[in-house]
This record gives C-alpha cells, structure tokens and sequence, in this order.
C-alpha cells in the first residue's frame, strides 16, 4: 500500500490508528480521615472516609483526527416528543400550542436522523474503514 500523493509505504489504515490511540480510563480512589479535637463540650472524634470513581475516554490528537463518523443521536429528539406530549395533554392556555410545536419538531428530527442513520452513515463508515494514512505527507486517502 502506498500513499496516493507522496507515494510513500508509511501508511496506516485508519481505524488502526484510531483504536491505538483511543484508551477506556476506569479508576477507584478511597480517603480516609479522622480527627480528634478538644473544646468547652469535652474531647471529639471524628471518623470519615469518601470513595470515588472515575470514568472517561483518554485519545490522542492522532486518533481524533482518525475517528470514524458518528451516528447521529435520537437522544434530544426523544425528548422534545415526551415534552411536548406531556404539554398536550396536560397543559392549558398556550401550553398545547407549544406540545404540538415541540412534538412536530421532535417528530422531524426524529425521522431526520434516523434518515441519516440508515442511509448517509453506513457508506461513510465503509468509507472509514478503507481509508489510509500517510505518516510521512500527513493525507488521508481511500483505496
């Protein structure tokens, strides 16, 4: 394989980059702690401890510049329909107006991004996982 505008052999694919330079970061941290203190109301002592979790995604800039499309969500979409649905039926004065304009919002985007979904991601996830990188000129080409 080689690069399509240096012609150098240095390349990658991208999805190789990607899941080199993308890491799942899962961690525990546990205090604790105790005092004891002297006042007017006699001796005091104190215990406490605290635990912690930490959840996230470390990427190098690498990887983010080879990170595959991303499906749209129907997340918010969801949401505006239940808002809207509840303003309907249990609003009044201008509240059922709004219910039919947030739900006939909701109701597009829904179907917009499920459009997406199903017909525009799919060719550009193939087209993801045939692309190439050059270490050496830095171009992302298909092959």
């Amino acid at each position: 394989m080689q690069c399509t505008r240096c012609n150098s052999d240095n390349v990658q694919r991208l999805e190789v980059i990607y899941e080199h330079g993308t890491q799942q970061i899962k961690t525990k941290g546990r205090t604790h702690g105790s005092a004891v203190g002297f006042g007017s109301g006699g001796l005091g002592v104190g215990f406490g401890s605290a635990t912690t979790n930490t959840t996230g995604t470390s990427q190098s800039l690498m990887a983010k510049k080879a990170a595959p499309p991303a499906k749209k969500q129907i997340g918010l979409p969801i949401v505006l329909i239940i808002i809207g649905l509840f303003a309907i039926i249990g609003g009044s004065g201008p509240f059922p107006k709004v219910g039919f304009v947030l739900l006939g919002i909701g109701g597009f985007l829904f179907w917009k991004f499920s459009q997406y979904n199903k017909q525009t991601y799919p060719p550009l996830l193939s087209e993801w996982q045939n692309s190439w990188l050059c270490n050496k000129c830095g171009s992302i080409f298909t092959q």
